[in-house]
């Protein structure tokens, strides 16, 4: 962990993590520190290239600190937090990541940058982190119950015409204004669920969801759906089981899951690694300043996040970000070296956490949400 300032009072801790907690988890680590024990989910956060800034912390949870209980505990993320979930319900997190990192950063685009080419590249990625015996492993973990989410388009949003794609990304940011529930007439939300969960994730906001079982013969193209971003990649149509449609990137709906959203969770604590340490409901909520998740909305969740003196010491003062492919588009080696720097910083925010739950200081340097 990153040395203590002797100057400061001892109540006071230097780390690159930030530790945030809701209304009940901030009283249990107060009175008891975090232990695996605690922890009934685990949430993972759309973000494409952001989630490069805490391959390390998310490698370490799954690797250091939960095998050392036994509880079942059920994952849930839409996009990149479902690709680094499926990752972490394999035999072996720790590689899994760090091949999903790795792919991740070694996507390769000549001149203007397509459709096609994303889809190309994307299936390259699951190639590297997703073979047919990952995904038994997925199905078959005894513990982690592995859960992704995807939207089913309607109207316009279905079509393949990037046009009229456009036309309906546009009126959904504009009926975003209206609030969260305007974009029902655009798509419901689809669970894809795998083992046997403790919690049931059957929507508990005003969204219509169906829940989907995962098999050897949906698996790849449900995680596929979770992550395909309109406009800029194809949709998947027609998953076997699932209800006969489009599906598309669930972070539309669900950028940053809220727990509370998508099932009720009474007994135990939710874990949520991100990047930020605030959350965005849907994906056009970037968008809106004003929209903010509550702390009674994650009454029972941990959020773990970067601290911003640790953000401001990776390579250009930021995380990674999807636009660098744009920033670095004649310099790749640049877009490279700064990616896995932060790919490879991020096992700090690890050992952080490690000594911080070891140690019980935790209890010092949880902050309400």
């Amino acid at each position: 962990m990153s040395a203590i300032t002797q100057s400061l009072p001892t109540t006071v801790l230097m780390t690159s993590l930030k530790i945030l907690a809701g209304p009940k988890a901030l009283q249990h680590i107060q009175r008891n520190g975090l232990s695996p024990r605690d922890i009934a989910a685990v949430f993972g956060a759309s973000g494409a290239a952001k989630w490069l800034a805490i391959v390390g912390l998310d490698s370490t949870i799954f690797s250091q600190w939960l095998p050392t209980s036994n509880q079942p505990i059920d994952l849930f993320g839409t996009s990149v937090g479902a690709f680094k979930l499926a990752a972490a319900a394999q035999r072996n997190p720790a590689a899994a990541m760090t091949v999903l990192a790795d792919a991740y950063i070694a996507q390769h685009y000549e001149g203007k940058v397509s459709a096609a080419q994303i889809a190309v590249a994307t299936d390259r990625i699951f190639d590297a982190f997703l073979s047919d015996r990952n995904i038994e492993e997925i199905l078959d973990n005894p513990r982690y119950n592995f859960h992704c989410s995807s939207v089913r388009c309607k109207g316009l949003l279905a079509s393949d015409n990037k046009q009229q794609q456009i036309a309906a990304m546009v009126k959904a940011l504009l009926l975003s204004l209206l609030g969260r529930n305007a974009h029902r007439s655009i798509f419901d939300r689809v669970v894809f669920k795998a083992g046997s969960p403790v919690n049931v994730f059957s929507g508990v906001d005003s969204y219509t969801t169906a829940q989907v079982i995962l098999s050897k013969g949906n698996f790849r193209a449900a995680l596929m759906s979770s992550g395909s971003i309109p406009v800029h990649m194809p949709a998947v149509r027609d998953i076997a089981g699932a209800p006969a449609g489009t599906y598309r990137d669930g972070g539309l709906l669900d950028y940053h899951p809220v727990p509370c959203n998508v099932a009720t969770i009474d007994s135990g604590l939710v874990l949520y690694p991100h990047f930020y340490t605030y959350l965005k409901e849907g994906w056009f909520d970037k968008f809106s300043s004003w929209r903010q998740v509550s702390a009674l909305q994650l009454d029972n969740t941990v959020l773990l996040g970067p601290s911003d003196d640790y953000v401001r010491s990776l390579p250009g003062g930021r995380i990674p970000d999807r636009r660098d492919f744009v920033r670095f588009m004649d310099d790749e080696a640049e877009r490279i070296r700064r990616w896995t720097e932060a790919k490879n910083r991020s096992y700090e925010l690890g050992e952080d956490f490690m000594q911080l739950v070891q140690s019980g200081d935790i209890a010092k340097c949880v902050q309400p949400i």
